[in-house]
């Protein structure tokens, strides 16, 4: 982890809205941070012009020139600068291109003092990422790889932040997905990477699902479940700009729901068609649901999910995989 200098960074907050002005204002005051509040981007660029802050808060919906256009300004003037969105649009195409502008952080509104202030830090922490990585990685194409994950992150960072259940849940499959992974025979470096990117951004595209539906406390009906059933064709668009250098990592997540037996979702492929990465995501996906507090259940076991997995294996799962979760599932840390 990076260490700041500064605890508290310099913030230039650019927010049209007086209440909500004021309240960012005054909380991150109280936290000592020194803040500059505008209500527009001209009010922003003028600031910038005269001094430097350690990070930029800005509302996508401003007058006049919109956050996303003032994001593109500053990119022009200075890749380093930390920025961090906000924004009460929660579709995916906003969420992709703040991404592709060069957003480090994507929060949405209502936003606490709180969250902005660990939104902050992480964007600061992301921004010299991306420094130190483009000194250090010795190919571009890579260094484009590094560079939009360290964006789409701060988007699976905002999914995980609505939902205390799934908090970390996309760390953990993608850390389950890789152990069992590293125990398969003849597996190169480039499917291990691809791997653990396709794990972890495997829910990206359920930013697009309304929280009525995701949060929905009893049964989906069918329209919902259909909804629902289009995040991982909604997560392969958001790693579209993958697709090029990295066609696997979009199969891996527009796949990650298919079954052995063709009788998942969202293309009802079978077998070894399924990516191999997708494969994987499925049964670490399910240890890590069964092994986690839901609000509608306490976490079960470890043996309890064993058995699922076991019962699944040619239907649900990949025979060939089951065996190389048995023979590692005990080393996983509980997910509690």
């Amino acid at each position: 982890m990076i260490q700041f200098k500064n605890e508290n960074p310099s913030v230039l907050l650019v927010e049209d809205d007086p209440e909500q002005r004021r309240l960012l204002e005054a909380g991150l005051d109280r936290h000592g941070h020194r803040v500059a509040a505008v209500r527009d981007a001209r009010g922003a660029i003028a600031r910038l012009t005269l001094e430097s802050f350690d990070v930029v808060v800005s509302d996508l919906g401003l007058p006049g020139m919109r956050g996303d256009e003032l994001l593109r300004h500053i990119r022009q003037i200075n890749q380093a600068q930390p920025f961090v969105m906000l924004t009460g649009e929660s579709d995916v195409a906003t969420a992709v291109q703040a991404v592709r502008d060069g957003a480090d952080e994507y929060l949405t509104k209502p936003a606490t003092v709180s969250r902005v202030r660990e939104s902050i830090l992480t964007a600061i922490n992301h921004r010299s990422e991306i420094s130190q990585n483009e000194r250090v990685v010795k190919y571009a194409h890579f260094g484009e790889l590094r560079g939009f994950l360290t964006g789409v992150r701060s988007l699976v960072n905002s999914l995980e932040a609505k939902d205390e259940y799934t908090k970390n849940h996309s760390k953990k499959v993608a850390q389950i997905a890789l152990m069992m992974a590293r125990s398969l025979p003849g597996i190169s470096h480039r499917q291990i990477r691809e791997i653990r990117i396709g794990a972890w951004l495997h829910d990206i595209g359920k930013i697009a699902i309304p929280l009525t539906i995701l949060h929905k406390d009893g049964p989906l009906d069918p329209e919902e479940w259909e909804v629902v059933k289009q995040h991982t064709v909604q997560g392969a668009k958001i790693v579209e700009p993958l697709a090029k250098k990295y066609p696997e990592i979009q199969r891996i997540v527009r796949h990650e729901h298919e079954r052995w037996d063709g009788k998942g979702y969202p293309d009802g492929i079978k077998g070894n068609d399924i990516p191999l990465g997708s494969r994987l995501i499925m049964i670490a996906d399910t240890y890590d649901a069964i092994c986690s507090t839901r609000p509608y259940r306490k976490a079960l076991p470890k043996e309890a999910a064993l058995e699922v997995i076991r019962e699944g294996a040619g239907t649900q799962f990949d025979p060939n995989l089951v065996p190389i979760f048995e023979e590692t599932y005990e080393s996983f840390p509980h997910p509690e």
